[in-house]
Parts: structure tokens; sequence; C-alpha cells
């Protein structure tokens, strides 16, 4: 996550060509060239498609993507810019986690289900391994289905959980409306 704080990202995002551009890069999931970038911006600020932008509005974004928008966005951490390449992608972790909105707060303390499951089971191990009255009845084989079915279902809950509050593409589609 970027270390930039509210204010300062609000400032960055204030700008239509801005939040335009980490739209585009989300979607692209990958680097893509100034030059197609520059065009996907003016494609959507003139609505046209991208194959009807006319090379002067093209190169009208490009400058300004180019002077003055990529640079605000690499020195706020949020893209990586290669100049030689003159390609432009999102870097990692706004990639992957957007910002600080599009992130909910779960209340679900999945470290200690863990704990849990690691103290029970090493409690059923201990148990039938001293044979302490009652474990008898517990063979080694229930202990370890036991022990994997829970952990394959808390895994899939935790899943489930980070799933449902990761961030969407409807997060990202929200920059540009």
């Amino acid at each position: 996550m970027t270390t930039l704080s509210k204010d300062e990202l609000f400032r960055i995002l204030s700008n239509s060509r801005r939040r335009q551009i980490l739209y585009f890069l989300h979607r692209a999931g990958e680097a893509i060239s100034l030059k197609e970038l520059a065009a996907m911006v003016a494609a959507r600020e003139n609505g046209t498609a991208v194959e009807d932008v006319t090379d002067e509005e093209r190169q009208r974004v490009y400058i300004s993507l180019y002077q003055t928008h990529l640079p605000k966005l690499e020195s706020a951490g949020l893209v990586d810019y290669d100049d030689e390449e003159r390609s432009v992608e999102l870097v990692s972790n706004v990639a992957k986690r957007g910002f600080f909105w599009m992130q909910s707060e779960t209340n679900e303390p999945w470290s200690r289900y863990y704990a849990l499951l690691g103290a029970l089971s090493w409690a059923l191990i201990l148990g039938l391994w001293a044979g302490l009255p009652g474990f008898a009845l517990v063979s080694w084989s229930a202990v370890a289905v036991f022990v994997s079915a829970a952990l394959l279902v808390l895994v899939f809950a935790q899943y489930r959980s980070e799933r449902r509050a990761g961030t969407s593409a409807d997060a990202f589609e929200a920059l540009v409306e």
C-alpha cells in the first residue's frame, strides 16, 4: 500500500486524467505503452472508440500524460514509468490492493482461529499419545481427518471472506465515473 496521506491521495486523484490512468492500468493488468494509454484516455474524453481517436487528440493527451500526470503518479508511488520503453504500469501493491477505501476492514481474527485449531489439534494428539481416558475411543486416523477437514474449512472461509472484501474492478471503475 502506498504511504500517501488521505489528503495527498485525494489531491492526486482530484484530476480526471490521473484517475483514468489508474483505471486503464488496472484494467490492463500489465504495463502498457504510453501511446496506447494516451489513446485510451483520449477516446474516453472524446466519447469515441480508441480506433477513432485522431492523432491530434492522442498527441494532446500524450503530452499532458508525459509531462504532468505520469511524473505526479510516479513520485506518489502509484505507477512505474519506464522512460526508455515508454511504458507504464501500476505498482504491484496498488494493482493488488487498490486504495484504502477499496478495502473493507475485516472483523475476522483469522490468526486466532488458526491458533485455536492448532491448540485443539495438539490437545487431541497429546491426549491420544498419552493414552488419557476418553481419548482411547479416538483413532489416529480420526484425528488426522478432523484436523485436515477443519483446516480445509477454515482456509475456505478465510478465502471467501477475503474475496468478498478484496478490491473489485467496480472500485477502480468508480475512479472514472
